[in-house]
């Protein structure tokens, strides 16, 4: 039963089926999973050992969303959803996030990857950029590149870079910035850790050939050729690649940010959901900048210590559980291009996974230096 729970609250969760389910199918079907994902969660809670939830991820939530409810304005049956469903997820999950190992995780994260490919080689569409069960290209290109950093802690050499290959292919297809400077940023990284680590580049290399020569992926063709330029001869297209890019959306929201630094502007205000309260209907597209501009500077401030904190502890079990540094990076660099954090389960599971890991460690010292 304890497993069964687990790989259902796995699989709804990294897969993102309740959201793929809502969107690529019917209402009732989306419904049906997210109620599966609460009703798995509130089982495992309430019939499986408890662990201690993570108390940064509890008081950054209680902050947030009681500053921002003071200048909250839109439908408050929604803003309690979101409440409900954010502290029920970091209350149940920290105990399956304990009981996941890297192969599981890893696992999942792959068939998401391949979910993408899919989706680029048999539903291509005119849009050109693909997602998989992730509807959004950009929290697509997220699980990629947390998938590639979990295959450095396979012990197979031929699943591990058969694993890398599906991720790199997907992530390429998503046509995700975030996703390209993240890949090369884990693979220099894993180079101190180990030479042998080159591999990981050459994947990288071989997995954009195979892309710019298979034009059955049918990618977004203006971000297709400015990939393209960076490896063929002449001018690369700078202008595409720095286009709607994410310091413009940023800067949108400066006066907005700026004026009402201390309590923020109210929940929603920093999403596209409440245009009319600052006047703009575009996302912030920076979690970072959408606490500081939503709750003020109190959670916003815990919140960059907390993921900061992440990357410090990381760096101490380097040279043992590299992989550490490589999530924290990827976490933290990811807040700073996505506004849904409080609903990402994606990204909050991955946290409490990697804290639970951390706890693990500090443990295991400990036991040593008792012996």
């Amino acid at each position: 039963m304890k497993e069964i729970l687990k790989h259902t609250i796995l699989a709804l969760t990294i897969l993102n089926l309740p959201t793929f389910g809502l969107i690529s199918f019917n209402p009732a079907l989306g419904s049906l999973a997210a109620a599966l994902s609460l009703v798995s969660l509130a089982l495992y809670y309430f019939f499986i050992k408890k662990s201690k939830p993570l108390m940064a991820l509890l008081l950054i939530g209680i902050l947030y969303y009681s500053i921002s409810g003071f200048s909250f304005s839109g439908e408050l049956s929604m803003f309690i959803k979101d409440i409900f469903r954010y502290f029920l997820f970091i209350l149940s999950v920290t105990e399956v996030a304990k009981n996941t190992t890297n192969g599981e995780a890893c696992f999942y994260l792959v068939i998401g990857a391949i979910s993408v490919i899919l989706n680029a080689l048999v539903f291509s569409d005119e849009y050109g950029r693909y997602a998989g069960f992730y509807i959004n290209p950009n929290r697509a290109g997220l699980v990629c590149i947390l998938g590639f950093a979990f295959t450095y802690r396979l012990a197979n050499k031929k699943y591990k870079v058969i694993a890398q290959l599906i991720c790199t292919l997907a992530g390429i297809a998503t046509l995700s910035r975030y996703f390209l400077i993240l890949l090369l940023l884990v693979n220099i990284t894993s180079l101190f850790a180990n030479k042998k680590n080159i591999i990981g580049l050459m994947v990288g290399a071989i997995g954009i050939v195979i892309i710019i020569n298979t034009p059955a992926f049918n990618l977004n063709k203006d971000r297709f050729d400015a990939l393209n330029s960076f490896f063929s001869e002449g001018e690369v297209k700078t202008t595409t690649i720095t286009r709607e890019s994410r310091q413009e959306t940023w800067a949108l929201y400066t006066d907005a940010i700026v004026n009402n630094a201390i309590i923020g502007n109210g929940y929603g205000s920093m999403q596209g959901h409440q245009g009319d309260t600052v006047g703009i209907k575009v996302g912030v597209h920076n979690t970072y900048l959408m606490v500081l501009g939503e709750a003020g500077i109190i959670p916003f401030l815990l919140l960059v210590i907390f993921y900061a904190s992440m990357i410090f502890k990381s760096l101490r079990y380097f040279t043992t559980n590299p992989e550490y540094l490589y999530l924290s990076l990827i976490m933290a660099s990811y807040l700073m291009v996505s506004h849904n954090y409080f609903y990402n389960y994606i990204i909050l599971f991955f946290t409490i996974w990697l804290y639970t890991r951390f706890g693990r460690n500090m443990e295991n010292e400990e036991i040593l230096k008792a012996e």
